[in-house]
């Protein structure tokens, strides 16, 4: 080779290096963008095949949609279209094949399912709070952005001064709770669900952007005071998804700390250097290129190329190696088969805290879908675990005297 073909051939490395690397980080931001940017959009992820009606109001009938993750998975759900204008109840499969699944559909309310191309399906089989058949009433937390909107649902006991606050999962609906409320409400806890910064249509910070549990905690805090104000004495906190790590943020962070007497956890995100990982595992994004996106959340970056106010310090995201400053028992629900927040971090806070946790493992169901697929046995763990903690008020409490 000679010393100009030498000279190019070295420009053309460099210049393809230079190139990579610009793919890279482009990608690498586009990743962290992801992370922190609310879903604004409520289209439809999963398309329409056909529509069949089973009576002139179009309120009941079947649906045939094409074979996704959510489409698929077994149980009783909620179907959402234009925008969550319209609703239905979605059932059990009728048949399906290796593109498409055909599904029951009833009780369908607001814009008309005729003609609808696309819907979303909602892990929460409630169209709304009506739906439970229980006293509800709608409520407002102040909270440091404005006034939160919640549902406070009493408990079918009088002067119940025991409070459950629910926290819904990341992009969720304050819906996403409600499986969890019948079952609090029957052995004596008040229900206070909550929404909180980035939900659609409530105060929000000037960056709009998620803070995986380090901002949005103070929204919980709110609700902690607003419980308290009203009579909460004994408080757990419960969280699904994102939901579960900010529930653990508060428990860290809160004032009203010596108030929470315990957490339950649905499908939680507990550590985000794993979700993260897991899910540009399954974007198929290069390993390295997932790491700079982890890295630009909580980089001097952060400001210029993701708009978030402030860093993200996934470090002190990471509830399993807390594990050591968290003193209530834990009810921690997670299925093996989830495809967007990996079940092994929620194994190793359960191996790390045994004394606290109580782990209850699920093996088909997907993120969130636990209640959906074998309801049976995820409202035993939740009653056997709301049962418990009476006990240990009942024994507290004759122990002082």
């Amino acid at each position: 080779m000679t010393e100009r073909s030498l000279r190019n051939a070295t420009a053309l490395a460099a210049g393809a290096t230079v190139f990579l690397g610009s793919l890279a980080a482009t990608a690498a931001t586009m990743l962290a963008r992801q992370v922190v940017n609310p879903p604004r959009s409520t289209r439809g992820p999963v398309r329409v095949i056909k529509c069949d009606l089973h009576n002139p109001e179009a309120t009941a009938g079947t649906i045939t949609l094409e074979r996704t993750i959510e489409s698929e998975t077994s149980g009783e759900y909620t179907l959402l279209w234009d925008s969550a204008r319209g609703r239905a109840r979605l059932g059990e499969i009728v048949t399906a094949d290796l593109r498409t699944v055909t599904r029951r559909f009833s009780e369908a309310i607001g814009t008309p399912i005729v003609g609808i191309r696309t819907v979303r399906v909602a892990s929460a089989p409630q169209r709304d709070i009506r739906d439970l058949g229980l006293h509800w009433r709608e409520v407002e937390v102040p909270g440091e952005l404005g006034t939160m909107p919640a549902w406070f649902v009493p408990a079918d006991r009088e002067g119940s001064h025991d409070w459950v606050i629910h926290v819904h999962g990341r992009g969720a609906a304050m819906t996403e709770p409600l499986r969890a409320v019948p079952l609090v409400r029957a052995q004596g806890w008040n229900s206070l669900i909550v929404s909180y910064r980035n939900d659609l249509g409530v105060p929000s910070p000037a960056d709009g952007k998620y803070g995986l549990g380090l901002t949005e905690w103070h929204d919980v805090d709110a609700a902690l005071e607003w419980a308290i104000s009203r009579g909460a004495e004994r408080i757990v906190l419960t969280g699904w998804s994102m939901g579960g790590g900010i529930v653990g943020q508060t428990y860290l962070n809160s004032r009203f700390r010596k108030r929470i007497v315990g957490l339950m956890l649905e499908s939680p995100a507990v550590n985000w250097h794993d979700t993260l990982e897991y899910q540009a595992a399954q974007m198929r994004v290069p390993a390295p290129v997932a790491k700079l996106g982890m890295w630009l959340l909580n980089s001097p970056l952060h400001r210029g190329l993701l708009g978030t106010d402030e860093p993200l310090d996934l470090a002190q995201l990471d509830l399993v190696a807390r594990a050591d400053e968290f003193e209530v028992p834990i009810l921690l629900l997670h299925s093996t088969a989830d495809t967007v927040v990996p079940v092994t971090s929620s194994q190793r806070l359960a191996q790390a805290r045994p004394d606290l946790v109580d782990y209850v493992e699920f093996t088909r169901a997907r993120h969130t879908r636990l209640w959906n697929v074998d309801r049976e046995s995820w409202e035993t763990a939740v009653d056997d675990w709301f049962a418990g903690l009476s006990v240990q008020a009942q024994a507290s409490a004759r122990t002082s005297r």
